[in-house]
């Protein structure tokens, strides 16, 4: 993790307020701050930050920390490359957050300018943030500092103990009854080794890539390498491979869900696509009622997902289904002079 000079920084902090490196042992008291100001299907552990860090370490990462006089954890802020959505403009991510009980004390101006000043350093374009719509300040704090909008990312869940997937039985039959074969990457992996189950893997990433073009992005984002496809899919063990779901007509991968672990007790939809020949005959719907159907029979709490604003289509599909959305994700850019 790339240094600061915190000394530099303290010096225009309240009095009694100090800065410093981040620290591994801040990731508790951090989450249970954090998780004050969301509602529980938005709260996170210290144990999935560092599980996705690890999954997509970013070299470039600079992270700060401030503790108020009494030594405990007041504000975080942090800049990077953006971790596994890296931007080809060379535009940096990354954001501000300061504790409730430490607010409006220039706290969080001061930390901004630090990594405003690192973003110009670094050449970057823009500078990439976010804050969400039932935070109606922070995205107020951030306009006054020349932030803009570019898009919403919208985060919605199903309780699984209230889904009823008979609702959708005859949807799911019309797409078997097509020529459509459902299955799982639990079961399509299963016997497989070596140069078989690499050729899936690679099969399942190729037909990924024009269904991620074609994701409504508020700013480009290349479709990631391979290697990192598969190492957070198939050598993180993170996925739920039985909870994955594959369309196949005949040899051909026509559309995938794919399932990630989130906490204890549920799963999150990491990216659900239908190839472009097959849209248009209910096959996104199929394979999200087949993944909720198996996500339920294990024993799963919810099933969470996010879909940009735009992206209506999967939006009205998700509605159907029974998923219920919470605030959005506002996406904030910052063009930086150099």
């Amino acid at each position: 993790m790339i240094a600061v000079d915190t000394e530099r920084l303290t010096a225009s902090l309240p009095t009694g307020y100090r800065a410093r490196p981040f620290e591994d042992r801040d990731r508790e008291p951090w989450v249970a701050e954090r998780n004050t100001w969301y509602g529980l299907m938005e709260q996170g552990s210290a144990k999935e930050w560092r599980t996705w860090e690890a999954m997509a370490p970013d070299k470039s990462l600079l992270r700060i920390a401030v503790d108020d006089p009494s030594g405990h954890l007041a504000a975080l802020a942090d800049i990077g490359a953006g971790g596994a959505f890296q931007h080809p403009d060379g535009a940096q991510s990354g954001g501000v957050s300061v504790g409730r009980a430490d607010r409006s004390k220039g706290i969080g101006s001061s930390l901004l300018a630090v990594i405003i000043d690192e973003a110009i350093r670094r050449k970057a374009p823009r500078f990439l943030a976010g804050a969400s719509e039932a935070h109606p300040d922070a995205l107020a704090w951030a306009a006054k500092r020349g932030f803009r909008e570019i898009g919403r990312r919208i985060e919605s869940y199903v309780e699984l103990a209230s889904f009823d997937p008979d609702r959708f039985r005859a949807r799911v039959d019309d797409v078997r009854g097509s020529g459509i074969a459902l299955k799982t990457i639990d079961e399509i992996l299963d016997g497989r080794d070596g140069e078989t189950r690499e050729g899936f893997i690679r099969a399942l990433y190729d037909a990924e890539t024009p269904m991620w073009d074609d994701v409504p992005w508020a700013t480009p984002t290349p479709h990631w390498p391979y290697d990192r496809f598969r190492q957070m899919g198939f050598e993180s063990g993170q996925m739920i491979a039985d909870v994955s779901v594959v369309a196949y007509d005949g040899d051909t991968i026509a559309g995938f869900t794919m399932t990630g672990k989130r906490q204890s007790q549920d799963g999150y939809t990491w990216m659900t696509g239908v190839g472009r020949s097959y849209r248009g005959r209910g096959l996104a719907t199929a394979i999200k009622v087949e993944a909720l159907s198996r996500a339920k029979a294990k024993g799963l709490r919810a099933l969470l997902t996010t879909n940009d604003e735009p992206n209506k289509a999967m939006r009205e599909i998700n509605a159907k289904l029974g998923y219920r959305t919470l605030p959005a994700h506002v996406q904030l850019e910052k063009p930086l002079l150099h």
